[in-house]
């Protein structure tokens, strides 16, 4: 029989008395004094269970043991027979026993002494484990009662906070962003309290009044608001992998909005938070009620950014103002006044950047009336100017001078910023005309003069209003084809005019609209990118033909993608995020896909142009200019941008027989690219004459009705594998574009 050692009961005692819980304690005893005794079975019996049960391959024979720790001396194990067995008890009241059972010899003396002693180790370590577990757990309450306490403290401290902020009439953001601060403070370290107001209006539009915290909580947190304020309560429910919190708020007794918190983890949690978000919901509805200061009052009334007039002061000021005058007065003239590429700073350069490009305007504007004259800020980049006794023609003047004083530079975040404006004049003699539309009119005015081109000055004719409709149902359409999915792809190989191979596939846009028919992305385009629409609907296309290519690309391995970017979308901030994440979702290298810009957009604003440029590049994409030839840029100006292809206008090869002049100017961007590094493709190859000259010219790939149309997704597999096999002298000839 093997002998234990006073290193293995040392082991024995250390294991059992570290263990952290009772589980581990019986396992590791139970195993080690098996193994010390040569036994092939042990358990403890405990509370009238079997625990830590070790070397059973069968079935436990957990009343046999039972009746061990009673007393019997045998044990039947299946598959072992009948086993010598021995109970030590663990000591206190209960009959709870270290069991080892073994077949052959009896248990010796000392070894019974030896297991005793084991036995006393574990009961005592066992109810060591048990005391400390309910000081823990003691500890842990009283921590949790200590807590409990201090967040009621807390939260009685920042609510008496905010009362006396209301009751010393501090500037109604301050107490807001108070309240959202105080709760997100309170609530949770990664809570995010966000306090949506409800506008006026038929439609009550909620916007954020106050927010903190990280988490833009979008349609997420202005679904659950409406809920709340619905219900007339506070509503808790799960929000993905989070919870939102959304209590009701009320001013005067209405519905005035909702504070919503968003907190990780599951909504069993929050219940006490749920009564805490309430509480200051009830001080945003007490500051909102006793907002009668005078900076509350002013702050209803004028635009934070510029300090003029807001929209609201403004249309006050002009009833005013039509109903004090007389009828021999002169006319009461509006000036509407929208920026041209104010949106392109803002969000390149930032927001900040952005308010004080608006104050410098507010400030040029009102250097450009009279001092009896009124300006305003409607929102957004409009402005606005009231002439007292002004007839149209002084207010033409006056439009003219505040567009030539936008025209100039901005000095804004250490550089020179250029934007421009279009002005809309409605002038009117009546008394009984309502400021709503005399500001409508100059507003109709003002888009008819930006449809004719920047820095243009209109005065209001009857006729624009009907255009202007037009013009806002075209938007409607737009919204709901981008909603509905009307919109369609169709693909237009490039092809290498060397031998006739297709290279890539340009993705084009189509719109068959239900109520319009066709329309042409001519008369679409520049409406999305006047109404903001470009940058979804360009990531749509993106999108869409990424993931097309890269299932054409199983067979065609070499096909590349050619994508039409607005200058909106190149200086939209997360534009390049976009551009990555689409085709990271599709599997197409960056590699093969080439953003294609007009020269145009590149020249309007060359220094943001350029610097968006580097970062695609970075990417890994290529960079085309296209309609090269029609945007006057230096070729400077060309040596520095990091583009890969030029793509030659189609007005330079339009005529079906090319004539010199033609085919010098061909010739120039020709070898200008070869000069810079860069491919050519030529665009609108319509016919035979035109596919030669342009091949001895050295034009490297082309595109046109004469190589291959505009070809739906479904076809365009055949039409590149026929193109593959193809002969460039055996080229179809195909009818050139009506």
């Amino acid at each position: 029989m093997r002998t234990w050692s006073t290193h293995l009961l040392t082991e024995y005692f250390t294991a059992v008395n570290a263990a952290e819980d009772e589980e581990t304690a019986i396992a590791s005893a139970v195993e080690r004094a098996t193994e010390m005794v040569e036994a092939q079975v042990g358990a403890v019996v405990r509370e009238g269970r079997v625990l830590g049960a070790y070397g059973f391959s069968g079935p436990l024979p957990e009343a046999g043991l039972l009746a061990v720790a009673a007393g019997e001396s045998l044990l039947d194990v299946p598959y072992l027979g009948e086993l010598h067995a021995v109970a030590n008890p663990l000591g206190g009241e209960n009959a709870d026993a270290l069991i080892v059972c073994r077949s052959g010899q009896t248990f010796l003396t000392e070894e019974r002494q030896m297991l005793q002693g084991m036995a006393q180790v574990l009961g005592l370590a066992l109810r060591s484990i048990r005391v400390l577990a309910a000081e823990r757990h003691l500890r842990a309450e009283k921590e949790r009662q200590a807590t409990t306490a201090q967040l009621r403290q807390r939260l009685v401290e920042s609510l008496l906070t905010i009362q006396r902020a209301i009751s010393g009439r501090r500037p109604l953001p301050e107490i807001l962003d108070a309240v959202t601060g105080g709760a997100a403070e309170l609530l949770h370290g990664d809570a995010t309290v966000t306090l949506l107001l409800a506008e006026g209006g038929t439609d009550r539009r909620l916007s954020v009044a106050s927010t903190c915290g990280g988490i833009e909580g979008g349609p997420t947190h202005e679904a659950a608001a409406r809920d709340a304020m619905t219900g007339g309560g506070v509503l808790i429910r799960p929000a993905g992998h989070a919870t939102v919190i959304a209590a009701p708020v009320r001013v005067t007794g209405e519905m005035a909005g909702s504070l919503v918190a968003q907190l990780p983890g599951d909504p069993d949690q929050y219940t006490e938070q749920r009564d805490q978000l309430d509480a200051f919901a009830q001080q945003v509805s007490l500051a909102l009620t006793d907002a009668r200061t005078v900076e509350a009052v002013r702050e209803a009334h004028h635009d934070p950014v510029t300090g003029l007039p807001n929209r609201a002061l403004f249309l006050k000021i002009l009833n005013r103002v039509l109903a004090s005058r007389g009828t021999e007065a002169d006319p009461t003239s509006v000036l509407f006044i929208d920026l041209d590429r104010f949106k392109a700073v803002n969000d390149s350069l930032g927001h900040e950047a952005g308010d004080q490009l608006l104050a410098l305007v507010a400030r040029r504007v009102r250097s450009c009336v009279r001092a009896s004259d009124t300006t305003a800020r409607l929102g957004g980049d409009e402005f606005a100017a009231l002439l007292h006794d002004s007839p149209v023609e002084a207010a033409m003047v006056v439009g003219g001078r505040i567009v030539a004083s936008i025209k100039e530079p901005f000095r804004i975040a250490g550089r020179d910023i250029f934007i421009g404006a279009s002005v809309g004049i409605a002038t009117s003699r009546e008394a009984v005309e309502r400021s709503e539309t005399l500001l409508d009119n100059a507003d109709v005015a003002m888009y008819r003069a930006k449809k004719d081109g920047p820095g243009r000055v209109l005065v209001y004719e009857p006729y624009m209003h009907t255009e202007a409709l037009d013009h806002l149902n075209f938007r409607g359409d737009l919204q709901r084809a981008l909603r509905e999915g009307e919109f369609r792809l169709q693909y237009q190989p490039l092809i290498r005019l060397a031998d006739g191979a297709p290279t890539g596939v340009e993705a084009l846009i189509r719109w068959h609209s239900p109520t319009r028919g066709f329309v042409s992305p001519v008369d679409f385009i520049p409406i999305a990118e006047e109404f903001g629409l470009i940058v979804d609907i360009g990531q749509w296309v993106l999108e869409t033909s990424a993931a097309q290519v890269a299932r054409w690309r199983r067979d065609f391995p070499d096909l590349g993608l050619n994508v039409n970017v607005s200058g909106h979308q190149l200086v939209h901030p997360r534009f390049a995020d976009n551009v990555m994440r689409a085709l990271a979702i599709a599997g197409l290298p960056s590699s093969a896909v080439t953003l294609e810009l007009t020269e145009s957009v590149l020249m309007s604003e060359p220094d943001l142009g350029k610097a968006a440029l580097h970062v695609l590049r970075g990417l890994g994409v290529q960079l085309s200019i296209d309609d090269f030839g029609t945007g006057y840029s230096s070729l400077a100006y060309l040596r520095e941008l990091p583009v890969d292809e030029l793509k030659i206008d189609r007005a330079f090869i339009a005529r079906a027989e090319l004539t010199g002049e033609d085919l010098a100017l061909v010739r120039t961007i020709v070898e200008l690219a070869q000069i810079l590094g860069l491919r050519t493709v030529a665009e609108g190859i319509e016919n035979a004459a035109q596919l030669s000259a342009l091949r001895r010219l050295g034009c490297a790939y082309g595109q046109g009705y004469h190589l291959c149309r505009p070809t739906d997704p479904a076809a365009l597999p055949a039409r590149l594998a026929e193109r593959m096999v193809e002969e460039p002298t055996g080229w179809p000839v195909t009818h050139p574009r009506t």
